[in-house]
C-alpha cells in the first residue's frame, strides 16, 4: 500500500494533467458504481433473506439506504464545488494585515504569499487554505472550507459499507446455521452460493479505503491538524472547538444533510495556537 501511494504521488507530481484528467474521472465513477452496486445487492439480494420485503423492517432500510446515498453523493458533490484556495478569499484577505507578515509564508509557483497552513497543490495549481491532501475521488483538494464535506463523506461511506458488511455477515450465519440444522457451523462457509461469498469479500475491501481514511480525519481532527502534521498539538484547542473548526457552528446537526449552512469560526487565514492562547501562529 505505501509503495502503491508513493508511486501514485510520484506520477501525480511529473504529469499532474495526466493524472487530474485520467483518475479524477475514474475514482468519481468508481464511487458511484460502488454505491450503486451496494444499494441493489443489499435491498434486492440480501436485506430480502432477512427480512420480509412488506415489512417494516424492509422498508425502513429503503430509508437508511435513501439517507446514506444522499449524503454521500451530496457532500461529495459539496466537496468539489466548494473552492478552498487562497484565491477564494476576499481580494483584502489575500494579503497579511499589517504586522502579520512574518506569519504567512512565501510560494514561488504563486509568486505570493499564503496564509499559515497553507500549502500549494500541484494538481489544483493553487495554493490552499489548510490544505489537508488532494482527494481523487472528490476531484478537488481537501482544506479549510470544504474538509466538512469530506469528513461526511468518509463517514457515511464507511457508514454504508458497515451496514453492507454487517448484513452479509448475518445472511451468512443465518445460512450456516441452517445448513446444520439451526447450529453454527462454519465448515459450511464453503458451500455458500458464490455471489454471497464474493459480494462479502468485496465489501470487506470496500469497507477498508473509507474506513481508513475516515481513521485518520479522525487524527487530525482529535488535534485539529492535517495529514501534514498528524502528531503536532499546536493547533489542539480540545476536541468539540477542533470539531467545529471543521464542521462549523451547527456541529453535529451537519451529520443529516450537506444543505445545512453552518459558518465556519473563521476564513482560514488565522489560527490560534495552543501554545501562545490567543495569538496568532
Amino acid at each position: 500500500m505505501c509503495l502503491l501511494w508513493a508511486c501514485t504521488r510520484s506520477f501525480a507530481h511529473r504529469h499532474p494533467k495526466i493524472f487530474v484528467g485520467f483518475l479524477h474521472p475514474f475514482a468519481v465513477i468508481l464511487v458511484l458504481v460502488i454505491t450503486v452496486y451496494f444499494v441493489v445487492l443489499q435491498m434486492f439480494y440480501v436485506v430480502p433473506k432477512l427480512f420480509e420485503m412488506d415489512t417494516l423492517v424492509y422498508k425502513l432500510f429503503w430509508l437508511l439506504a435513501i439517507f446514506i446515498c444522499y449524503n454521500i453523493f451530496g457532500n461529495m458533490l459539496a466537496c468539489h464545488l466548494t473552492d478552498t484556495s487562497v484565491p477564494s478569499l476576499p481580494l483584502e484577505k489575500q494579503s497579511p494585515e499589517p504586522g502579520e507578515g512574518h506569519l504567512w509564508d512565501f510560494c514561488d509557483i504563486c509568486e505570493r504569499k499564503m496564509p499559515p497552513r497553507s500549502w500549494h497543490c500541484v494538481l489544483c495549481n493553487r495554493c490552499i487554505l489548510k490544505r489537508d491532501h488532494h482527494c481523487i475521488f472528490t476531484a478537488t483538494c481537501i482544506g479549510h472550507n470544504n474538509q466538512r464535506y469530506f469528513f461526511w463523506f468518509t463517514f457515511h461511506m464507511a457508514l454504508g459499507t458497515g451496514v453492507a458488511l454487517a448484513t452479509h455477515t448475518l445472511v451468512v450465519l443465518q445460512y450456516c446455521s441452517y445448513m446444520n440444522l439451526f447450529f453454527l457451523n462454519f465448515s459450511n462457509v464453503k458451500d455458500l452460493p458464490n455471489w454471497l461469498f464474493l459480494s462479502l469479500l468485496v465489501n470487506i475491501y470496500a469497507l477498508a479505503a473509507p474506513g481508513a481514511a475516515l481513521f485518520v480525519q479522525f487524527l487530525a481532527l482529535h488535534i485539529n491538524g492535517t495529514l501534514h502534521d498528524l502528531y503536532s498539538e499546536t493547533y489542539n484547542l480540545g476536541i468539540w472547538r477542533n470539531f467545529k473548526m471543521v464542521v462549523g457552528e451547527k456541529g453535529l446537526w451537519t451529520f443529516f444533510s450537506p444543505t445545512i449552512k453552518s459558518p465556519l469560526p473563521h476564513d482560514g487565514t488565522k489560527w490560534e495556537a495552543k501554545d501562545v492562547g490567543i495569538g496568532e501562529c
